[in-house]
């Protein structure tokens, strides 16, 4: 058998049936040609590991810009493309690849993105998976295997807040509705009603599972309030490689702060900050994510990621979760 690979280098070269009638966006086309192709290639390659590496590695240098998806033309309150395929932020970069890899054709891509990305796939704001441990995760389940308890190996904790969306709707401003004119009697209107999409919301309490951080290392008590003691300058033999070892390569990663208190400014607390891709390369594992640091889609060593933040950080830890093969 071709291996994936050199099928994919070939894929990469030859248009397809199927992408000789794909209509590309003139902003990010080159992108979004080279996704197609290898969702395309994907139908010869048996391991889902394979096909998430494949599919994350194409946007590898694309930028991170925040809040640039909405519900379409047809949305009521956020009108932004469904899908771009040259910019992301974590969540919706995570979103991409894994409808891609869920997906046999350049057909299917679009339905299971609108799969993962609303509750049922209903396609409006107020059907978003917007709060990660209470949405995202949870009604992703029937896609997703969390794995972390698996991981974590005798060390799992939970995270757990209330997450109230009535106030987080409405701390919303006109900005965030992308009117024409937000000066206009219009705007004004829709963002009285946008308020009130919140009021049908009641608090609830979020779990989710994580491997705390201290946990990557094999000796807890060398993690002290600085990171790694300043004894251990040898990190290598500190780092607990049975753990990574659990972390299968293509694995969503998701960024754990339990109750993190931002109620202040959004509303309401939360879980989670960001998710990634657990990617392993020549043996070492990686982290491929939308980094709002290096304003990019980036590989960081797993491990180093996580080593710049101290134990006072509000990052306590990570969850794991796998795609099932349906």
């Amino acid at each position: 058998m071709l291996n994936f690979i050199s099928f994919l280098t070939l894929a990469l070269f030859t248009i397809s049936p199927v992408m000789a009638n794909i209509k590309l966006e003139p902003s990010d086309p080159s992108y979004q040609f080279l996704f197609y192709q290898v969702i395309d290639a994907n139908q010869q390659v048996v391991s889902l590991e394979e096909q998430i590496d494949a599919l994350s590695q194409v946007f590898v240098g694309a930028p991170y810009v925040a809040g640039s998806l909405g519900e379409g033309e047809q949305g009521k309150y956020d009108k932004d493309p469904l899908v771009r395929f040259g910019e992301f932020d974590c969540t919706t970069y995570v979103e991409t690849i894994l409808a891609g890899a869920m997906s046999q054709s350049v057909g299917d891509f679009m339905p299971n993105l609108m799969s993962l990305r609303y509750k049922d796939g209903n396609v409006a704001f107020t059907a978003r998976n917007h709060f990660p441990s209470l949405d995202w995760v949870p009604n992703n389940q029937d896609k997703l295997e969390d794995i972390t308890k698996t991981v974590a190996h005798g060390s799992l904790m939970t995270a757990k807040t209330t997450i109230d969306k009535a106030p987080w709707y409405q701390k919303m401003e006109k900005k965030n509705l992308h009117c024409d004119d937000d000066s206009s009697t219009y705007c004004d209107v829709l963002l009285v009603q946008f308020h009130k999409e919140g009021d049908v919301f009641s608090p609830e309490i979020a779990t989710i599972d994580y491997v705390p951080i201290t946990a990557l290392y094999s000796m807890a008590e060398n993690f002290d309030a600085e990171g790694l003691n300043a004894k251990n300058s040898d990190k290598e033999k500190e780092i607990n490689r049975s753990l990574l070892d659990r972390i299968p390569s293509g694995s969503v990663i998701t960024m754990v702060r339990p109750d993190w208190v931002l109620k202040k400014w959004i509303g309401t607390n939360m879980n989670v900050s960001h998710q990634g891709f657990a990617i392993r390369k020549d043996g070492q594992l990686f982290l491929r994510h939308a980094s709002v640091l290096h304003q990019k889609v980036v590989d960081e060593n797993f491990v180093d990621y996580f080593s710049h933040y101290s134990a006072s950080s509000s990052l306590k830890g990570f969850n794991v979760q796998v795609l099932k093969d349906l």
